[in-house]
């Protein structure tokens, strides 16, 4: 059972140590296989927008500069416990039998 938790402790170690490089480093961070650019048209639609990818683009500073309502979160690993969760509790959070 202790070497179970040090293999836990390790794994969180190693993550958090992966994460602390994103934020020392965030160019390293926002490749484009993470940041996808998109625009709303006039019916609430996102279409996406295609731009030439390089290190030396201000996608960084212009995420800073950005209001709240400009930035949306997206995360693979979110949707799939939503997914996870809607399954055993249904959608608005009653066990499903």
């Amino acid at each position: 059972m202790k070497k179970k938790w040090i293999g836990i402790r390790a794994a969180a170690g190693l993550c958090a140590a992966l994460g602390w490089w994103g934020l020392l480093y965030p160019e390293l961070a926002l490749t484009p296989d993470t940041v996808k650019i998109s625009a709303e048209d006039e019916k609430g639609t996102a279409l996406s927008q295609t731009s030439e990818w390089s290190f030396d683009s201000s996608l960084y500073l212009d995420l800073l500069q950005a209001d709240r309502e400009q930035i949306t979160f997206r995360s693979r690993v979110f949707a799939e416990i939503g997914l996870l969760w809607e399954a055993f509790h249904g959608r608005n959070g009653t066990e499903t039998k």
